[in-house]
Formats: C-alpha cells, structure tokens, sequence
C-alpha cells in the first residue's frame, strides 16, 4: 500500500513540475494591452498558481501517509 502512495504522489509531484514549467513560459504570452485578453491572462495564470498548491497539498499528504504506514525502523541489538 505504502508503494503505491510514493508512486502517487511521484506522480503528483511530476504534474507539479508541469504547472510550474507552463508558468514559467506564461508571461511571454501576456497581453501587452489591458482589456479581455489580459483578464484572461491573468486568469490562467492564477488557475495555475492555484492547481500548484493543491498538487503540493496533495504530494505532502501522500508522502504523510506513506511515513504512517511504513514499519518502525529495526532497533540494532548493541543499541540500548
């Protein structure tokens, strides 16, 4: 079960990664003039920000989870 929260949230992370890069290359589209285009801009860029911290959100809980479940480190006999 723990495998497959850590692939999950690979994969959240992934996705993550994709966001960012695609608002990386955002501002080179931005409208130059206010009006329609430049709300939609923004728009979008927002909607990116925000999916971003979700998928971050996500990948936290996941990894969480995963922590939870794993088995207690064994204890070395010469530890005490």
């Amino acid at each position: 079960m723990a495998d497959q929260f850590l692939e999950l949230a690979v994969h959240i992370k992934l996705a993550s990664e994709v966001v960012v890069a695609a608002a990386e290359r955002l501002p080179v589209l931005r409208p130059d003039e206010p009006g329609s285009a430049a709300d939609a801009w923004s728009g979008i860029m927002d909607g990116l920000i925000a999916l971003n911290i979700q998928l971050g959100l996500m990948e936290q809980l996941l990894r969480a989870a995963v922590r939870q479940s794993a088995p207690a480190p064994a204890r070395l006999s010469g530890s005490h």
